[in-house]
């Protein structure tokens, strides 16, 4: 039976990892039915954290307490940060 081609296309990565993060990673993913690492489980693990990291973001909260820029800021959805951007500005 022949391969079908992906709808969207991917690219191959080569990322390096400091060990630490790696082996907690690995133990994270680390499935106890298969005995090791599923096969696609580190891409699949990446591609949900860009797409989250690419879908929230981050409000500076300097403006409304005061505080250095960069010191307190909040992450979170779209909608979420549109939301607490309106609160604060009453």
């Amino acid at each position: 039976m022949a391969k079908h081609a992906n709808i969207i296309p991917s690219k191959q990565l080569n990322v390096a990892l400091p060990l630490p993060l790696y082996l907690k990673l690995s133990a994270h993913l680390y499935s106890d039915l298969e005995c090791r690492v599923p096969h696609g489980a580190y891409s699949r693990c990446l591609i949900d954290l860009l797409q989250m990291h690419f879908a929230e973001r981050s409000l500076d909260l300097a403006p409304f307490t005061g505080s250095e820029p960069g010191m307190l800021q909040v992450t979170g959805t779209v909608e979420a940060i549109e939301a607490l951007t309106r609160k604060l500005s009453e």
